[in-house]
């Protein structure tokens, strides 16, 4: 989407923020965002694409809002009021009027490309923060209510059972045996895990590309932020910390050590009931069927697509690994120990 030129971000920063400065564009899936570089700092100018909705925009903002005033450690993008007191602008551009907000720029390099080049204790030792910011991410949520984070999520957890009928269409026997057996299980124990299980307002989306690094300043890294809340929605509060461990394990070759630290982080922050550490191994799985799903029908709708299953040959062999795995190996370690 390239509706605004730079020039037109800069007047529309100038006017609306007081802010000046020098703007470039940022690659985005759907939306129009500009980095701008201000003399008080930098700045994202985001124009959000046609087909959101002010409330999702504001379910965003409000998030991040209450993120900031409750957990100021962790640095998620801070929402910026314009000039009129405002956090969330409708303004008509080119004959059409757009949701435009201003968020700071959050530096560093992302998870994806920072946990390669790490030595294993400093490597274990990200494993450790990351967990740590997720769980800071589910305490600074907790109670956080938005009309717009009931919507229907085709990333939601509880939405696995309506990618059901995809599973026929997986690629590959062994993959497809696996992501019907999970996907099945999941499908069974959801009636229960909507009775037992906590369910909360979530983030949704902390994968390797969402979690900003930055260095600790003894020579490791640490996760400093956690941006992008274009996924959020009301589900199970495990899936955070699921989603999380999903993404980081693909960069291992001890998944089960690198998810171990990562919960262990995770719960000097934020306690779970014991049922949901003992849910986790499946929460896991589940993401990894949900991720062969979702690209199988994007495939099948975008056959000439090359990049609908470009992230997909280590969602696959994670997938096939853990599935072969004891489901209490993860957390187990941590079962004995007390939780709310």
């Amino acid at each position: 989407m390239d509706i605004l030129t730079t020039d037109e971000a800069l007047k529309l920063a100038r006017r609306h923020w007081r802010i000046h400065g020098e703007a470039s564009p940022l690659p985005s899936y759907a939306d129009q965002n500009f980095r701008i570089r201000a003399d008080g700092g930098d700045y994202v100018l985001k124009v959000a694409h046609p087909s959101w909705s002010r409330q999702d925009i504001d379910l965003e903002n409000r998030a991040m809002m209450a993120l900031a005033a409750r957990e100021p450690s962790l640095g998620c993008p801070r929402v910026q009021p314009a000039a009129d007191g405002g956090h969330l602008l409708t303004v008509p551009v080119a004959g059409r009027d757009l949701l435009v907000r201003m968020l700071s720029y959050v530096p560093g390099a992302t998870y994806a490309a920072s946990v390669g080049g790490l030595a294993p204790d400093r490597r274990a030792a990200l494993h450790a923060s990351l967990g740590r910011a997720v769980g800071r991410l589910t305490r600074g949520l907790a109670g956080f209510e938005h009309p717009a984070a009931g919507r229907t999520h085709d990333w939601n957890l509880m939405r696995l059972p309506a990618l059901a009928d995809e599973a026929g269409h997986v690629a590959g026997a062994d993959v497809r045996a696996v992501v019907q057996a999970e996907a099945d299980a999941f499908r069974a124990a959801l009636p229960r895990w909507r009775e037992e299980l906590p369910v909360a307002v979530l983030h949704n989306d902390a994968n390797d590309l969402n979690v900003i690094v930055a260095d600790d300043g003894a020579g490791g890294k640490h996760v400093s932020a956690v941006i992008d809340f274009g996924d959020m929605c009301t589900s199970f509060r495990l899936a955070d910390l699921a989603i999380a461990c999903t993404y980081a394990m693909q960069h291992e070759a001890d998944p089960v050590g690198c998810a171990q630290r990562i919960v262990g982080g995770y719960l000097a922050e934020q306690p779970l009931l014991r049922r949901e550490l003992e849910s986790l191994h499946g929460f896991i799985l589940a993401r990894l069927c949900q991720s062969v799903l979702m690209a199988t029908r994007s495939q099948r709708e975008q056959p000439d697509n090359p990049f609908v299953l470009v992230s997909q040959q280590g969602v696959r062999r994670l997938l096939l690994g853990l599935a072969g795995v004891e489901r209490d190996a993860i957390v187990r370690p941590f079962l004995e120990s007390s939780h709310d």
